[in-house]
This record gives structure tokens, C-alpha cells and sequence, in this order.
């Protein structure tokens, strides 16, 4: 599965500045920036000028002494026209679109700097911490969520009927914003924002449009280096997209009796690689295992590769999940499997599922998402 792209830059919660400089200024000039304001609450506090290209918060570029009301005022010599960040000492972070020459006036609330701030002289980092707060307040939403269903998995119909509209008001917001401002530095902060799986169309328009919105930035550079490699790593994946034939495996199972995949054409199979040792695997069993109890005998089963390298292991794993499919195979090689390398898997759990003509459906299905394509597949 291919991993969500970590951005470079900070997009955390706010930030400060000091007028007593303390560091040195850089030698490899863009040009100069000056950037002044109040914190109101920050009286005497230190506050770190950064860049996450260059030290990040480790290491800041500058830090400056507020005075006692709060107040601020520097000149900086920018290294290269990028997004940098002001982080106070309560560690909340503001986060600025910085070009040669800009000259910025930044207010704010110590309390809450990302809600209770306001940036004077430059839009684009004004509403990018404007989006960032608002995907910040969907994040706590989605993730208190998750924990009630973490305490109580009964619970998920009634929270997946409670969150939709929430979700789809926030990818609305999302989308808005996205051609709003569509030539400005600030809609990276729309990527962590954006499924690749689900939407990769939409997270290479925003690449693209990036890199001709702030080409000179590092940040987007670094951004589009990763997708391009995303991009060969999808055509080399291009195998597994909907309606390929999946590829054979032929491995032995714990008797050493081997069992080909092709072996189950006729039957819907649910290609799952998994290993004894991974705990997100073993958490996913217990659904597996009530899905092949409910469809076993309209055709439906699991082809279970494991990861494993221990048998002894692997067999146990097999008994205590309580996983009654016949078709478990594995040669014992870890991650160097010949049917995970034939798959290209990085990551499990790890599923394909796989139609009647052995023809691929999609890939990582789980959860609640398999249980509705079953229900789509069988009627009911």
C-alpha cells in the first residue's frame, strides 16, 4: 500500500518571534524579509524563526525575545523563498509563506495562536493557517470517533452515519478552498488532506499546480520529487488495478503440500497477506473470520499468505484466530516471499480480492469496506 506523503513543512498548532536576536544570519541570500507584531499573553517569551529544510524546529534560524507587552520586530536574510514557521515557547506553531522582500505583521492570542491570530501583509499564509485550523478541528472529530469505536465496535454504523456529513462538509471546504486559491503556495497544506489511494487525481492536480505556483520553493520541490516516484511505483503496480487477472501463487501449506491460487477460480477469494506478528492483521481476523463463516457456502474464501518466518509461530496463529480456511500457505522467507515480492507488498495486512474468473475487484479492502462489497457481491 502505498503510504500517505508526510509533508516537509510544519503544519502543527502556532507560533512566535522575538526582538533580541540570538544566531547567525545567513550568507546565501533570496533576499530579506521583515516580520513584526504582538503576542498578547507572551510578554518576555522566546520565540524560534524556522524552516523545516534547514534545521526545522531542532534548530532554528533566529530566535527573538518578545518584549513585555508581547511585541516583536526582526529583519532575516531568506536562505530561499519557502514556508517557515514561528513556534512560541507553549510549542504551537504559526506557519508563514515567506518571499524575498515581504514584509509581514503578525497578531495573535498566546492562547490560541492558530484561532486567535491574524497575519498582516501576506494572504497566503493568512488562509493557510485559516485551513489548517479547520482540518485540525475535523481531525479531533474523526479521531474522538474512532475511539468510541475502538471501545465499542457495535457502535460503527451509528458513528459512520453520524461522521458522513461532517466528512462531507469538510472535503467540500476542502475542495473550495483547493480552486479558490488554486495559483497560491497555500493549498499544500490540502495534501495531507487528500486520500492518494482514493484520490490521486486530485493530489497530483495540487502537486501540479504547486509547482507552478512556488516552483523555487525546496518544500514543493521535495513534494514533487516524491510523487513522481509514486507515479512509477503506481505503473509498476498497474497489475493490480480492477479487472487484471490476479497473478498465481504456488506455495506449501504448513503440511508442505503445495496450493495454487488459481486452484480457488469459481470462488470469490480474498487474497490476505499477513503474518503471525502483525498486530494490525491479527485485529483484522476476527472479521475475516466471520465473513468466511457467512459466505463460505455461497463461494466465498480466503487465500492466507503469511509473512512469517517461524512455522511453529505461524501454525499457533493460525489456531488461535480461529482462521478454519483450508488455504494457508507460506515459504517462511519473511519479506522476501516470492508471492509478496510477485505482489509488491510494502505493508500488511495487505488483501486483494479476487472475482470468480479470478479477476481483480480491488486491492487493501478491510473493515467495513469488505463487508460491503461481500453484501454487494452475495445480495445480502
Amino acid at each position: 500500500m502505498l503510504k500517505q506523503l508526510t509533508l516537509i513543512f510544519l503544519i502543527a498548532i502556532s507560533g512566535s518571534v522575538l526582538a533580541q536576536q540570538i544566531g547567525p544570519q545567513n550568507k546565501n541570500v533570496v533576499g530579506k524579509v521583515h516580520i513584526s507584531g504582538q503576542i498578547v499573553g507572551a510578554g518576555d517569551q522566546n520565540v524560534d524563526f524556522g524552516n523545516q529544510n534547514k534545521g526545522g524546529v531542532r534548530a532554528p534560524l533566529l530566535t527573538v525575545k518578545l518584549d513585555e507587552d508581547g511585541k516583536f520586530a526582526f529583519d532575516y536574510d531568506l536562505p530561499f523563498e519557502d514556508y517557515y514557521f514561528l513556534k512560541f515557547e507553549n510549542n504551537q506553531l504559526l506557519n508563514l509563506i515567506l518571499h524575498a522582500g515581504d514584509s509581514l505583521k503578525v497578531y495573535g492570542d498566546i492562547k490560541d495562536i492558530m484561532d486567535l491570530s491574524n497575519v498582516v501583509g501576506s494572504e497566503d499564509s493568512e488562509v493557510m493557517n485559516q485551513f489548517i485550523s479547520t482540518y485540525a478541528s475535523f481531525n479531533k472529530v474523526k479521531d474522538s470517533l474512532t475511539r468510541v469505536i475502538r471501545v465499542d465496535r457495535t457502535k460503527g454504523p451509528e458513528v459512520d452515519a453520524y461522521f458522513k456529513p461532517i466528512a462531507e462538509d469538510f472535503y467540500q471546504k476542502r475542495n473550495n478552498f483547493i480552486n479558490k486559491f488554486s495559483s497560491s503556495p497555500a493549498i499544500v497544506v490540502t495534501l495531507n488532506a487528500i486520500d492518494q489511494d482514493r484520490e490521486w487525481k486530485l493530489y497530483k492536480t495540487v502537486v501540479e499546480l504547486l509547482t507552478k505556483s512556488f516552483p523555487q520553493s525546496p518544500t514543493i520541490q521535495n513534494i514533487a520529487k516524491q510523487t513522481t516516484e509514486i507515479i512509477k511505483q503506481k505503473e509498476a503496480r498497474k497489475f493490480l488495478e480492477p479487472g487484471n487477472l490476479a497473478k498465481d501463487i504456488a506455495l506449501p501449506n504448513p503440511e508442505g503440500d503445495t496450493l495454487r491460487l488459481s486452484e480457488l477460480k469459481g470462488s470469490v477469494v480474498l487474497l490476505d497477506f499477513w503474518a503471525s506478528w502483525c498486530a494490525p492483521c491479527r485485529r483484522e481476523n476476527p472479521n475475516v473470520v466471520n465473513l468466511y463463516h457467512t459466505y463460505k457456502d455461497e463461494g466465498f474464501t480466503v487465500y492466507s499468505v503469511s509473512l512469517d518466518k517461524d512455522g511453529q509461530k505461524w501454525k499457533g496463529a493460525i489456531e488461535q484466530d480461529g482462521l478454519v480456511w483450508p488455504y494457508h500457505v507460506s515459504d517462511l522467507k519473511y519479506w522476501n516471499s516470492v508471492a509478496a515480492k510477485a505482489y509488491m507488498v510494502k505493508t500488511i495486512p495487505f488483501t486483494v480480492l479476487i472475482d470468480r474468473e479470478g479477476k481483480i475487484i480491488g486491492t487493501n479492502i478491510r473493515g467495513a469496506e469488505l463487508v460491503n462489497q461481500l453484501k454487494t457481491i452475495f445480495g445480502h
